[in-house]
């Protein structure tokens, strides 16, 4: 199942982003298109609008020009002539550009009327200019009406070509309107489709991220319950190791070591050299179980669960202190002795890894320990005056620091650590106190038994 909801949100992700670039791209597209066609319109207005001004103007002039001519007999007409070829370039290419810019079937037929019309116009100016000057007065009143007649067919002409290019572009704008509305609503159905599915896509992630979330959780509790458990039994382990050592193998070699000591004192006659043996076989006794002592304290302090937290702690600075030469300054509450057996084990090896990493690796040469308990919580504070850490990267290359944490964690409890770089260190540790304490006056039978064992043991060595 998680594999196919991968390849769906793959599929879902990649159909999202071809939907969004299609539709990026088709919008660009169409702007694009509505700009150049906006642009082309607007050209083609004015280029009309400029072709028919210039005709009007055209044949403006040309009035203007008959009529200084017939109304001037003693000029001749070559002078007219020239202005009269100029004008007829101006409308002749006019013409040209309606003829390529119209489009329109009407407005091409109005546009062919125009030309004729001009061209009559045109013909009848040639006509005149040939006059002789008993003509042009005798002939032109007639000639002004008919001109003027013409005159007004050819505005009323370019007036029309004028409307239906208006027209023409009317149409051309509806049209363009109507595909930027239908443009307009498949980007709406793009949108809206694009947001469906990346609400959907973005559902399904949130999911699938929680499913994970969970996951991982529940991995963690499971990580976190069975590192607990392994330290349990470690615990347990090292306080097996450690009473059996005290005891068994302690009293072994206690046992030897009297029996040595009863075997040269009932043996005054045996030679020099069987003493010395005697002696050596009794030193070594004695380191042996001066070996076996530190090695049961190593695993797990018995005082620890035969006398409590106090006299564990404070032995463990004496000997950090004696080892390391580092001095220690303790503030011990001894409420703290009534609590539970798992959390003076955790304080106690918070306490010792802290001290053993300042011993190691700080350089400190004071230390202060003090802990407290109070209503509610029970705190410890270690501090040195050494050279610091990143607390960051010694995380990543160890795991003493990491282990302090899951045993302050698994009893509910927080810890904080802070270093500077060549300003010391602190660690501090905060535990819910429990409701239920022991009672100092109230031992089980198994701890009497222990102290018991480990007073006899103590005074037989």
């Amino acid at each position: 199942m998680p594999v196919r909801r991968s390849i769906f949100l793959t599929i879902a992700f990649a159909a999202l982003l071809i939907i969004s670039g299609t539709a990026g791209w088709a919008t660009w597209r169409n702007m694009r298109a509505a700009q150049a066609s906006t642009s082309a319109l607007y050209e083609h207005d004015l280029e009309v609008h400029e072709a028919l001004g210039e005709v009007r103007s055209s044949v403006y002039l040309t009035a203007i020009l008959v009529r200084d001519y017939l109304l001037d007999s003693t000029i001749d007409g070559s002078d007219y002539r020239s202005q009269f070829d100029a004008i007829k370039v101006r409308w002749h290419s006019s013409i040209e550009a309606l003829r390529q810019t119209l489009m329109d079937q009407e407005a091409r037929v109005t546009l062919a009327r125009l030309a004729s019309e001009l061209e009559d116009y045109r013909t009848s100016t040639e006509e005149m200019l040939n006059w002789t000057p008993e003509q042009r007065v005798r002939l032109q009143d007639e000639m002004m009406r008919r001109r003027s007649g013409r005159r007004r067919d050819i505005l009323s002409l370019t007036e029309r070509i004028a409307a239906l290019a208006a027209q023409s572009s009317e149409q051309q704008r509806k049209l363009l309107k109507e595909t930027d509305d239908s443009f307009r609503s498949s980007l709406g159905w793009i949108a809206a489709m694009t947001g469906f599915l990346g609400a959907t896509v973005a559902g399904l992630t949130l999911m699938r991220m929680r499913s994970l979330e969970a996951e991982s959780e529940g991995t963690q509790s499971e990580l976190r319950s069975l590192s607990g458990q392994l330290r349990t039994a470690q615990e347990q382990e090292r306080k097996f190791l450690s009473r059996e050592l005290h005891d068994q193998v302690g009293q072994m070699l206690t046992g030897l070591r009297m029996e040595l000591t009863a075997v040269s004192r009932h043996n005054t006659h045996v030679d020099r050299e069987m003493l010395v043996s005697l002696d050596r076989a009794k030193a070594t006794v004695e380191q042996t179980l001066g070996i076996v002592r530190n090695i049961a304290m190593l695993l797990r302090p018995s005082m620890l669960d035969d006398l409590g937290l106090t006299p564990a702690l404070t032995w463990l600075v004496k000997e950090v202190s004696r080892s390391s030469g580092m001095e220690i300054h303790r503030e011990i509450d001894e409420r703290v002795d009534q609590l539970p057996d798992a959390h003076r084990t955790c304080l106690y090896r918070v306490v010792q890894e802290a001290l053993t990493n300042a011993a190691r690796h700080s350089g400190a040469r004071k230390v202060t320990l003090k802990v407290s308990a109070s209503d509610k919580w029970v705190q410890a504070l270690v501090q040195d005056d050494g050279r610091g850490f990143e607390v960051a990267a010694q995380k990543t290359r160890g795991l003493g620091l990491v282990g302090m944490e899951e045993r302050v964690k698994e009893l509910g409890g927080h810890l904080h650590m802070t270093s500077v770089p060549g300003r010391g260190t602190s660690v501090q540790i905060s535990l819910p106190k429990p409701a239920t304490l022991e009672d100092s006056d109230d031992k089980s039978s198994d701890r009497r038994r222990s102290r018991d064992r480990a007073d006899g043991i103590k005074t037989a060595l």
